[in-house]
């Protein structure tokens, strides 16, 4: 059972993707529907990484590392999006720029080598989404709103990437750096653990949040 826990993460996401559209109708706007669509963007990668080498005969680091790219570049803009504060949507434009740079640099100077993850975008990408997370957790418990916090979808969002990433990143770095040793069987656990408390979030969120909370 263990060493199928990785392909488990799909129906997770699919069933908080699910969710998402059961609940479509409180979602008001593209900001709302641009967290779904990064649900099902996950859904896409995950079944595409695992078939992609079967397909293509190539190694599917190249999907993954896509899709670093482009999630991290989807939660910047999407939290973004949720700043009210002028310094705090500038520190996201920084950001975002700072973190495309760091991508295209590393790419053709760092990790160029074939057949791996870029895990310095991703250390940068995920550092970037939980500075950009607190400062709008920062804005929200200090506004109007702090007493329907939980009304709301972005709350949830917020909370579910930073249940994941904060974790999971000392956690990968370690792995990489080779500070702790890898075994798959605990890998594959602690990797479906952090996405079931995640995708709990979400799914909490297209439940319970209400629509007036959600622009």
């Amino acid at each position: 059972m263990l060493e199928n826990l990785r392909f488990y993460i799909v129906f997770l996401a699919l069933l908080s993707g699910i969710c998402g559209l059961i609940f479509w109708h409180k979602l008001p706007n593209s900001k709302a529907k641009l967290f779904l669509l990064s649900i099902w963007f996950s859904v896409f990668t995950e079944i595409v990484g695992k078939y992609f080498t079967l397909w293509t005969g190539l190694l599917n680091y190249y999907v993954f590392n896509f899709y670093i790219l482009v999630m991290f570049f989807i939660y910047i803009v999407l939290i973004k999006s949720l700043l009210k504060k002028i310094v705090h949507r500038n520190i996201a434009s920084f950001l975002m720029l700072i973190y495309i740079v760091f991508y295209i640099l590393n790419y053709f100077f760092f990790q160029n080598e074939f057949g791996q993850i870029f895990t310095n975008s991703y250390a940068v990408g995920v550092i970037s989404i939980v500075i950009l997370s607190f400062l709008y957790l920062f804005e929200l418990f200090s506004s109007n709103l702090v007493l329907d916090y939980s009304k709301s979808i972005f709350f949830w969002f917020i909370l579910g990437i930073l249940i994941f990433y904060v974790p999971y990143l000392p956690f990968m770095l370690s792995l990489d750096w080779f500070l702790i040793d890898y075994n798959s069987s605990v890998y594959d656990l602690i990797i479906f653990f952090l996405n079931l408390l995640m995708n709990f979030c979400f799914s909490i969120g297209f439940i319970c949040s209400e629509k007036k909370y959600n622009y």
